[in-house]
């Protein structure tokens, strides 16, 4: 799968001051990705997946077997030092557990209180790729 790194460029910088909303179709950690997964590469990795809060999305990972097992499901798991630009890391979060982020290159991004914000690359402790085709 190609991967348009110029329209993830576009993308990040509309999303730039995008505060963290939580919805299949808004701006949470996991819809983030997916909007970031069809501008780069015309996929989507929650296809056929909805919530609108935060009980929602628990519901949508718990059906799918949690966190780690959901995005599983739908990405490709690599090991944290082969993650590339464009690939999805998941993070500790103090009050979910885990979040999930878009990997840079050395910085992950995700939508944050007041818009993007990046972590270390280092903080990444599970990633996952796009599936090839």
């Amino acid at each position: 799968m190609m991967r348009d790194f110029e329209a993830l460029d576009r993308f990040l910088a509309e999303r730039a001051r995008m505060p963290f909303a939580w919805g299949s179709a808004a701006n949470d950690c996991i819809s983030f990705y997916a909007a970031a997964a069809r501008a780069m590469a015309d996929h989507d990795p929650i296809e056929g997946l909805k919530w609108s809060s935060e009980i929602g999305a628990a519901r949508v990972i718990r059906r799918l077997g949690g966190f780690e097992a959901a995005v599983s499901s739908r990405m490709t798991p690599v090991a944290p030092a082969f993650a590339m630009r464009g690939d999805a890391a998941a993070v500790e979060h103090p009050e979910h557990g885990l979040s999930l982020m878009l990997v840079e290159g050395e910085t992950l991004v995700a939508p944050g209180e007041r818009g993007l914000e990046r972590h270390p690359r280092a903080a990444m402790i599970i990633a996952w790729t796009l599936p090839h085709g």
